[in-house]
């Protein structure tokens, strides 16, 4: 079969590399094009909502193959101005964004310029809410489309994509209840996590101390339940608390730790490799967010062989498949302050932390998790969608 085609609406963050402290879903969809690029696949990218005009750009997502980044923006041609005007004016945008009438109309006419120079056989978008699904039909061309549905959010528009991608089973569900998608045209595929976490030993129960959380610090992640936790709960302070990552709530909480004395550690934004040695140096890894996809942060730390105090969905989803324990299900759209203390409590307690089950777990995760298994995974779905399945 001849390479594929494939124009990725993803993060670009204006880089000659794939940035190591991007986020969870950003560092999948650049190791996903990284992995085609050097499986032989023609790769470009239209990094949307990013303002760039000018000539194309080149990103050396992969050292041996570069992918072209084509400008978002350009200037609306002058026979197409006054009909595409009225067409956006009359679009239905998701959000409550305000819209600039002559912006949207250069984005349009770069989403239009993108597709008619590169080509795609398939047009990838990485971003649940994106302004992309009201944009494509106005371009008058209709690439095959596959939107992988990163977000915890249900999204909008969605009745644009010809196939999508759920990271898990729970997500596939609500979505197709609540918009009425076709179930047969969806598709499960978890994420990869980094490489770095699939190497090296696991380290041992003797050696590791205190609890770790990565993620925005933003109360959407539970923050402000994990640090009222430890403000209530003496026990818990008795293991130093390490938070990786940053956010529009991290003043508030870095008061909160500076008032009440609490051992809580902030690390800031890291890189994969700086992650893994928090995580694979802590007892457990804690993430009480009221709302997820399906966490990378969860994904890494089975992969460090530290069990997880987590998202409800995706623990149990993985029990399912794993047919075996890999941390305690919290679900914070219905459980509070107490019931978290005393998950956290209840698993300090358990042989579910000891090294036999924390290498069980590692083995599992690395061999579930791998980018090798997630492109090729990929790729199988590409095929599928280009032969009408």
């Amino acid at each position: 079969m001849k390479p594929l085609r494939i124009l990725q609406i993803q993060t670009y963050l204006r880089s000659e590399r794939i940035n190591p402290r991007a986020g969870g879903k950003s560092r999948v969809a650049l190791m996903l094009t990284r992995g085609l690029l050097e499986a032989g696949q023609k790769v470009a990218l239209y990094p949307w909502p990013e303002r760039i005009w000018g000539e194309t750009l080149e990103f050396s997502a992969s050292p041996a193959v570069p992918a072209p980044v084509f400008p978002t923006l350009a200037l609306p041609s002058p026979a197409r101005l006054l009909p595409d005007a009225a067409r956006l004016l009359r679009a239905k945008f998701s959000g409550s964004d305000r819209h600039m009438l002559f912006l949207d109309l250069c984005f349009l006419e770069g989403l239009r310029l993108a597709i008619d120079r590169f080509g795609p056989d398939i047009l990838h978008c990485h971003q649940t809410e994106s302004d992309i699904p009201v944009l494509l039909p106005l371009t008058g061309r209709k690439p095959r489309t596959i939107l992988t549905h990163h977000s915890g959010r249900t999204g909008s528009n969605l009745s644009v994509y010809d196939r999508i991608i759920f990271l898990s089973r729970a997500m596939q569900d609500e979505v197709c209840r609540k918009t009425g998608y076709p179930r047969e045209r969806t598709r499960i595929l978890y994420y990869p996590v980094s490489d770095v976490f699939l190497e090296g030993e696991v380290v041992p129960g003797s050696e590791r101390s205190g609890l770790v959380s990565v993620g925005n610090l933003k109360d959407s992640k539970g923050v402000d339940l994990l640090l009222e936790a430890y403000r209530r709960n003496e026990r818990l302070r008795g293991h130093t608390l390490h938070l990786c990552g940053s956010g529009q709530d991290e003043e508030r909480y870095k008061s909160l730790v500076k008032q009440e004395n609490l051992p809580v550690v902030f690390h800031g934004r890291l890189s994969a490799s700086e992650i893994k040695t928090i995580v694979s140096g802590s007892l457990l890894l804690v993430n009480p967010s009221r709302m997820e996809g399906f966490s990378v942060a969860l994904m890494e730390s089975l992969a460090c062989g530290t069990p997880v105090v987590g998202w409800a969905p995706q623990v149990q989803e993985l029990q399912d498949w794993w047919r075996q324990p890999v941390g305690w299900a919290f679900d914070a759209r219905i459980e509070g302050v107490d019931a978290l203390a005393g998950l956290v409590a209840e698993a300090l307690e358990s042989p579910v932390l000891g090294d036999p089950s924390r290498r069980a777990l590692a083995d599992k995760a690395r061999e579930s998790f791998s980018m090798q298994r997630y492109g090729r995974e990929m790729a199988g779905h590409y095929a599928d969608l280009i032969g009408g399945g």
